[in-house]
């Protein structure tokens, strides 16, 4: 696990490190600037519902589909294609019916921006919702090859959809303007499922979805794995509601706040992210084998061992962001129409997001044991615990110290009641595992 967690982390970094690149050619061409306060309330949703596709179908999907691999090879494959096709139609009318209420939602968001802003908002949001088919794809194909412990491609991929995102917005920028960073948001992931397609001998069982062969058993096997992607979908949406927090209640500020949240905001998560996300994907594949086949220790040795090796990391990733984090800002991002004025501002705001720093780093090692047993309904609920805290815990905060104080505090209390609370069901759970051997 330690090596191929060492090449997966190196292939995020790079990932992570082109995105980095991405945010220092945004900030330059565009500035603390109206246009881009639009695009970044725009494009936070439909970055979360990706995100949450991401992280959550292949929770969901992986632990069934390797029970149908360990039956039968054969009923596997039927089963990867028919779920393929099946939640590809379902991601098409997802991104319809929230195009339609991309106005009100908007709206909700962002009501103290007024009319123009949230229907500028809304326009580039119905487009972007149709990240969310393309997203399904990319995910299931990816869950192919994690299941085939290959479990560097579809982090390859994703690398080469940060390539092309980056080139995109370098070309396209002069001719579409703004707009080219809503075209390159969808783009870059549909350039990620080509590199994830599985064998195409794969989709001679395209059969199954013949009428004919559409019984109970086909329809069980779907309502399973929504009984299974429900709870995580609604409990990602809750954690991942961080970017909302931040650009929901940053939106209240005057105009640039939002550049200056969402620089050092990815500053963090992507530090501290990439620092832990190898552990991430080689534990769940791995707990899912230890706890299928009753090997408990083994499974808890694992669990033990990535969280520690995740808490160390995400604290001295923190500090290492923390010292160098203004050097690199008036390095890096000052140019164009970002100013040193815009940098300053900026870096004023680094202090606010040390300790949800560290929940973004360790918060999902720390949930993954309770998804690896099957846990949805508890990992869903507590995550959605944790918004409603976290929501109510900022208005209150803005009532009285305003918009500014309220991120930080509804940052910290969504965070930690999930990092928290996960810990206190999984020593639950082992209790009961160990006491079961």
């Amino acid at each position: 696990m330690f090596k191929k967690g060492i090449a997966i982390t190196a292939i995020f970094i790079i990932s992570n490190f082109i995105q980095l690149v991405s945010q220092i050619v945004v900030t330059r061409l565009f500035g603390a600037k109206l246009d881009l306060d639009i695009f970044l309330a725009a494009v936070a949703l439909p970055t979360i519902i990706v995100t949450v596709i991401y992280g959550t179908l292949n929770d969901a999907f992986l632990p069934l589909y390797g029970e149908q691999k360990a039956k039968n090879v054969d009923k596997a494959d039927a089963y990867f294609v028919s779920h393929l096709f099946v939640l590809t139609v379902i991601g098409f009318l997802a991104a319809f019916i929230l195009g339609f209420f991309a106005r009100p939602i908007s709206g909700f968001l962002y009501a103290g921006r007024g009319g123009d802003f949230i229907n500028a908002v809304s326009f580039q949001m119905t487009y972007m919702f149709y990240s969310i088919p393309v997203s399904v794809i990319a995910t299931i194909c990816g869950a192919y090859y994690y299941l085939h412990k290959q479990f560097s491609r579809f982090p390859f991929a994703q690398a080469i959809g940060s390539v092309t995102n980056l080139l995109l917005i370098i070309l396209l920028v002069p001719i579409l303007g703004i707009f080219a960073l809503v075209f390159a948001f969808i783009i870059n992931i549909i350039f990620q499922i080509f590199f994830v397609i599985p064998p195409l001998k794969m989709f001679k069982s395209f059969k199954v979805l013949t009428f004919k062969r559409l019984n109970f058993s086909n329809f069980l096997n779907f309502f399973n794995l929504i009984a299974c992607w429900v709870p995580l979908i609604i409990g990602s949406l809750a954690l991942r509601s961080d970017t909302l927090i931040i650009r929901s209640f940053g939106a209240d500020l005057p105009t640039g706040y939002l550049v200056y949240l969402n620089l050092i905001s990815k500053i963090f998560i992507l530090a501290t992210g990439m620092m832990t996300i190898g552990i991430q994907i080689l534990q769940l594949p791995h707990l899912v084998e230890y706890f299928s086949g009753k090997r408990y220790m083994q499974a808890i040795t694992v669990v033990n061992k990535s969280k520690m090796t995740a808490v160390a990391l995400s604290v001295a990733v923190t500090v290492a962001a923390y010292l160098l984090a203004p050097f690199f800002i008036n390095l890096l991002f000052v140019g164009g129409k970002f100013t040193r004025h815009d940098a300053n501002i900026t870096n004023s705001l680094i202090p606010i997001f040390l300790l949800p720093a560290l929940g973004w780093g360790v918060n999902s090692v720390f949930l993954q044991p309770l998804i690896a047993l099957k846990k949805q309904l508890a990992v869903g609920t507590l995550n959605v615990v944790a918004l409603i805290l976290a929501w109510t815990g900022a208005t209150v905060i803005k009532a009285y110290y305003g918009p500014l104080a309220a991120i930080p505090v509804g940052l910290i209390i969504l965070l930690f009641t999930g990092i928290i609370g996960s810990e206190i069901l999984w020593q639950k759970e082992k209790s009961r595992l160990l006491s079961a051997r």
